[in-house]
C-alpha cells in the first residue's frame, strides 16, 4: 500500500513538473513533388533550389529558395535566429554535385552583421545543409533548469515520506 501511494505521488509530481518541457514546433510544409531534381520552377517561372536549415531558427526545415538565396536570407525565411542562437559559428555543410563528399564550412553571420564582410554570406547550392548550434549560455540555463528539477523532487520525495510516515 506504502509503494502504490508513492507511485502515484511520484506519478503527479512527474506530471506537473515535466508536462511544460515539450514544446511544439512549426515548420514550413516541405513540396516533395519531384524529390530528385536539384532545380524546381517556382510559381513565377523562377529557378529554386532545396536547401535546409536545422537547429536554433524558429522555423527549421526544408525549403525552396531561389537560385540566388544566401545564408542570411535563408535564416530570414526560417523565421530568423532563436535568442540562444550562436552565430558566430553556423554551419554550412555543402555535398558537392557528382560525389559524396561534404565540404564543411563555418560561417560567422555576427561578423557580417557588424561589419558587412561579404565573405561570412555565402551563396546557397542545392542540397546545402544549415547548422545553427545553441550557445554554452543556453546549455548552462537547461543544465541549471535540469537540477532545479531534480532538487523539486528529492524535496517532494523527502516530504511525501515524512507524510506517509506520520512524522
Amino acid at each position: 500500500m506504502r509503494l502504490k501511494k508513492w507511485g502515484v505521488c511520484l506519478l503527479i509530481f512527474g506530471v506537473v513538473a515535466f508536462g511544460g518541457l515539450a514544446q511544439a514546433q512549426q515548420r514550413p510544409l516541405a513540396n516533395y513533388q519531384n524529390r530528385g531534381a536539384q532545380y524546381v520552377i517556382g510559381n513565377q517561372d523562377q529557378l529554386l533550389i532545396r536547401v535546409n536549415i536545422w537547429g536554433f531558427v524558429k522555423m527549421p526545415g526544408q525549403y525552396l529558395v531561389p537560385t540566388n538565396t544566401d545564408l542570411v536570407s535563408l535564416i530570414s525565411y526560417a523565421g530568423g535566429p532563436l535568442e540562444d542562437a550562436q552565430m558566430k559559428k553556423v554551419k554550412l555543410i555543402r555535398t558537392a554535385l557528382g560525389d559524396s563528399t561534404e565540404k564543411v564550412m563555418l560561417i560567422n553571420i555576427k561578423k557580417f552583421l557588424e561589419l558587412g564582410d561579404i565573405r561570412q554570406n555565402p551563396q546557397l547550392f542545392p542540397n546545402d545543409t544549415i547548422v545553427i548550434s545553441p550557445t554554452r549560455y543556453h546549455w548552462v540555463i537547461k543544465s541549471m533548469d535540469f537540477i532545479s528539477k531534480l532538487g523539486s523532487i528529492a524535496y517532494f520525495s523527502y516530504f511525501a515520506v515524512r507524510l506517509i510516515n506520520g512524522k
